[in-house]
C-alpha cells in the first residue's frame, strides 16, 4: 500500500510541475529540454483567436446601414439615443456562433496533449 501511495504522490506532483512549470529534476537529465506542459497549453489558447485579433477589424462585416437597421427593428421603448440592448444581441450573436468551433477545437486539442503528458508521466513513475 505504501508503495502504490508513494507511486500516486509522485505521479501528481510531476503532473502538477509539468502543468506549472516548476523544476523537475528528473526531467532535466533529459538531453531534449521541451517546454512545461503549462507552457504549450498557454500556446494553444493564445493563438486560438489570432485571426480575429488587433490587426483584423471583427464588425468589419457591418456596414453603417446594418447597425442602423437593427437599432430600428429592436427600437421598442427604449431612452432615445441610447439603443436597446437586443440590437447589440441582434448584431453580435453571429459573430459569437462563428467562436464555437474554434474554441470547441482548441479544447479537444487541449485535452488530447494533457492525456498525452498524463501517459508519458504514467510510464515513467510506473515503469
Amino acid at each position: 500500500m505504501k508503495l502504490v501511495y508513494e507511486k500516486i504522490t509522485e505521479f501528481t506532483e510531476n503532473f502538477k510541475n509539468s502543468l506549472s512549470g516548476k523544476f523537475d529534476h528528473k526531467r532535466s537529465n533529459n538531453l531534449n529540454q521541451e517546454l512545461s506542459g503549462g507552457s504549450i497549453i498557454k500556446m494553444m489558447f493564445n493563438d486560438l483567436y489570432e485571426e480575429y485579433g488587433q490587426k483584423n477589424k471583427v464588425s468589419k462585416c457591418y456596414s453603417d446601414k446594418d447597425i442602423d437597421r437593427a437599432i430600428i427593428l429592436h427600437q421598442g421603448d427604449s431612452i432615445p439615443g441610447f439603443p436597446s440592448i437586443d440590437a447589440f444581441l441582434y448584431l453580435i450573436n453571429p459573430l459569437l456562433e462563428k467562436l464555437k468551433d474554434p474554441a470547441y477545437e482548441a479544447l479537444t486539442n487541449v485535452y488530447n496533449y494533457m492525456e498525452n503528458l498524463i501517459t508519458k508521466i504514467i510510464k515513467r513513475v510506473f515503469q
